[in-house]
């Protein structure tokens, strides 16, 4: 049987149990099955674009050029100005193919490490209905998660308030967005008339760039408690089974003896807490102890 020396590669070491594979009658299509696997050629090309990889990995390589985008540009100019001969003409039509230009300003998002999300710019005026001091514009980006606020509808003003802001949420993150704040539009569209459940369902279409127009609290009272919590739950809890909660999206499910971290309690009904050990870092909705009693 032939040894693999230690320089040997993936592809190497492949294309060697292909070639080891022998007919087996107990286990015939088995065989037959791997050993189409390991005769795939896309198997055989990726194990080598591996190998490429860590060898560069381990060279920890540096671009030559971070703007390799812009230099084919000035080449382009230079080629479209001046007469060319067929070499140079068959040059700017390689140079000109979409998915070269494409292929090289990826390179140049890689060798810059450009990898934020470019937001658009905010907008150059505002509605006349209020104060420009007034409002304030809030930008987040956030991926499929969910946006990590609730709200309610003010009984007396019908204005939209934010009830509630779940730690570890988007909303949360950025600072910008507080309890008691008054949303006024999001993604330019008004909710002043529409339900709180119409305007969770807004936030929760809109992936990427959320932009939010509140008008900030009169007073912002930061009344999160620093100190750490923890309780063994001794009931389980599943928010989609329970009519009382505010929001069943942002519940925590938790079982009995899950070992939860209560990271707020200024809400007496519901607290805001996190499964230990999970690896989700946005705490959730679960009733209150004395809540829970009274049930």
């Amino acid at each position: 049987m032939p040894v693999l020396s230690e320089d040997s590669g993936l592809h190497e070491t492949l294309a060697l149990l292909t070639s080891q594979l022998r007919p087996d009658s107990n286990h015939k299509e088995e065989m037959g099955f791997l050993k189409d696997v390991f005769s795939e050629k896309s198997l055989s090309y990726l194990m080598k674009i591996h190998e490429k990889l860590r060898h560069y990995e381990r060279q920890s390589p540096t671009p030559v050029l971070h703007s390799a985008a812009g230099l084919v540009e000035d080449v382009i100019e230079e080629l479209q100005t001046a007469p060319v001969n067929n070499e140079e003409k068959e040059l700017l039509q390689l140079l000109s193919t979409p998915h070269l230009r494409a292929m090289l300003v990826v390179h140049d998002t890689v060798a810059q490490k450009n990898f934020d999300p470019v937001l658009p710019p905010l907008p150059d005026n505002f509605d006349d209905d209020f104060d420009e001091e007034s409002v304030k514009i809030v930008r987040l980006v956030k991926n499929k998660e969910p946006l990590g606020a609730t709200i309610r509808r003010d009984e007396h003003t019908g204005a939209v308030i934010v009830a509630r802001i779940m730690r570890g949420g988007a909303a949360d993150r950025s600072g910008l967005v507080h309890v008691g704040d008054e949303l006024r539009e999001v993604n330019g569209i008004a909710v002043l008339h529409k339900r709180p459940e119409e305007i969770s369902q807004i936030l929760a279409q809109s992936q990427g760039s959320i932009t939010l127009k509140i008008i900030p609290a009169v007073k912002e009272e930061d009344r999160l408690k620093d100190s750490k919590v923890f309780m063994r739950a001794l009931f389980c809890y599943n928010p989609k089974e329970d009519r009382a909660i505010p929001c069943q999206e942002a519940g925590l499910p938790f079982k009995r003896r899950h070992i939860l971290e209560v990271v707020s309690q200024d809400d007496p009904t519901w607290w805001q807490a996190k499964r230990v050990g999970d690896t989700n870092l946005r705490a959730g909705l679960i009733p209150s102890k004395q809540f829970q009693e009274r049930k």
